[in-house]
């Protein structure tokens, strides 16, 4: 009887799919111990993979890592659709037939959308007291309406305190709506494709993500800057890119 260990089960996790070979991948893929980064092709794509232990599942931050480190090289050397963090398959024959053939028309498209194209980010926040500033300027009867409740008691005013509270969240509200379609207005004449993530918080005005073609990038360094000039007194930019263009690699894998 032999005394050789049976090898160990695993499974193909998938990082994204790039159309024919891909390049040498010099990152470290996930887990605590990394395999080397490979191709599974079918279809005439191919899915960057690596193995990783049967049952693994990712939950360190340096997975994130080591995710989005090999998709930016994967970027720097053409089109890919990134796929989501831990994605993991059975097998190599599985990532052919669940991915590759199954998906290939929606593979095709995106890819070909995505090539010379690269995805960047402009976050907005409105500056300290700007956005209440820009809603009184608009709205002045609020700020009338607010000052004569300063002389009535509250419980005999909770009406139309509440009343007020409602009409001053509706202004805020349109506001937001109003500097979000500036924000769309102002990069739209760059990129091919503009998507508005909700903001993540009561200060942000929005979170833009553009897919913009990778010639006009010089066109949209110039467009950020005239926005940051222009509204500097409202507004603060950060504008980070290129990222993997999850925002427009809309690809629904079955569970």
């Amino acid at each position: 009887m032999s005394g050789a260990a049976a090898p160990t089960a695993t499974g193909v996790y998938v990082y994204g799919v790039v159309a024919g070979p891909p390049p040498a991948v010099g990152a470290a893929g996930v887990g605590e111990h990394p395999s080397p980064i490979r191709a599974v092709a079918g279809n005439g794509a191919a899915a960057v993979v690596s193995e990783v232990p049967e049952g693994w599942r990712a939950a360190r931050r340096q997975d994130v890592e080591a995710h989005d480190r090999v998709l930016a090289e994967l970027l720097g050397a053409g089109a890919v659709v990134p796929l989501r963090f831990g994605t993991v398959f059975a097998s190599d024959e599985e990532v052919r037939e669940r991915l590759l053939e199954r998906h290939a028309g929606a593979l095709a498209d995106l890819l070909a959308r995505l090539a010379g194209h690269v995805q960047m980010t402009v976050r907005a926040y409105y500056v300290e007291d700007q956005l209440l500033r820009a809603v009184l300027a608009r709205r002045p009867q609020l700020k009338a309406r607010a000052d004569a409740l300063q002389a009535v008691p509250v419980v005999a005013s909770q009406p139309e305190r509440i009343a007020l509270g409602r009409a001053v969240a509706d202004a805020v509200e349109e506001q937001r709506a109003l500097d979000q379609d500036l924000l769309v207005r102002t990069f739209a004449e760059v990129a091919v494709d503009v998507r508005v993530d909700p903001p993540a918080s009561d200060r942000q005005v929005a979170s833009l993500q553009l897919l913009v073609p990778e010639r006009d990038r010089p066109r949209l360094d110039a467009a950020v800057d005239r926005l940051a000039r222009e509204q500097g007194a409202r507004l603060s930019l950060r504008y980070v890119g290129p990222l993997p263009p999850y925002s427009f690699s809309d690809l629904a894998l079955e569970a």
